[in-house]
């Protein structure tokens, strides 16, 4: 595999994060992605890595640290996603691998990930990483 960076997201890469964002099933446009990223960017309690082969982004993943009172401080992953054509290269567990120390760097004692029942190719991903199945549970949303 070519040279691989993990590196900060910037506003530019707001094109390859849209398109990546629609690999996972998630389609938005580059302007709504960009519109987010000057929140996520200056977002003092979470960090955007990209993972970038030979100047293209192939992938990202979000963590965002959660002080909760009935738990220690903790990080949890927002999104992860690896370009399809470089899925089973190690780019996933890089990215994995810089937001465990960025979570780590901020006190953190676990990184928890919230994954959809359906990706069953992530979950085994996230066993062979280390991480352990802990719940069942709903997601509720309302609209303000």
């Amino acid at each position: 595999m070519a040279q691989l960076l993990i590196r900060s997201a910037r506003q530019e890469d707001c094109r390859d994060i849209a398109h990546l964002c629609g690999q996972m099933g998630y389609p938005t446009a580059p302007e709504d992605v960009a519109r987010r990223l000057r929140h996520i960017l200056q977002f003092e309690h979470g960090a955007l890595f990209v993972a970038e082969i030979e100047g293209g982004v192939v992938g990202w993943i979000q963590v965002v640290t959660y002080p909760l009172p009935e738990m220690d401080l903790h990080a949890e992953l927002g999104g992860l996603v690896v370009n399809e054509a470089h899925r089973g290269q190690g780019v996933g567990s890089a990215l994995m691998v810089r937001a465990e120390e960025w979570a780590r760097t901020q006190g953190c004692l676990e990184v928890r990930i919230r994954s959809n029942i359906i990706r069953k190719r992530a979950h085994k991903f996230y066993k062979q990483a280390g991480y352990e199945s802990i719940k069942t549970q709903y997601t509720f949303r309302k609209p303000l």
